[in-house]
């Protein structure tokens, strides 16, 4: 997902996100200037010990400067998050 426009360093890879009123098609990749703005609602990171950090950490920022709504890290292996 690409973010700000010019910037192509400006781009995070969600594992699956959600943006709501935004038309139903496929993308090659999401530009938000291309949708309005329109950013994520909801963000769901598959974290593990080796992606903990940036999932917590800088993507975490991310989000946040973005306005996401709704983030959530899922650990399937039971790393470290104690569910």
């Amino acid at each position: 997902m690409y973010y700000e426009k010019g910037y192509p360093e400006s781009v995070v890879a969600p594992d699956v996100f959600v943006v709501f009123g935004v038309e139903n098609r496929d993308r090659r990749s999401y530009k938000t200037w291309e949708e309005n703005n329109q950013t994520p609602d909801f963000v769901l990171e598959i974290t593990s010990k080796t992606t903990r950090s940036k999932d917590q950490g800088a993507k975490k920022g991310i989000y946040a400067f973005l306005g996401v709504r709704e983030y959530f890290q899922y650990d399937p292996t039971g790393d470290y998050f104690n569910p």
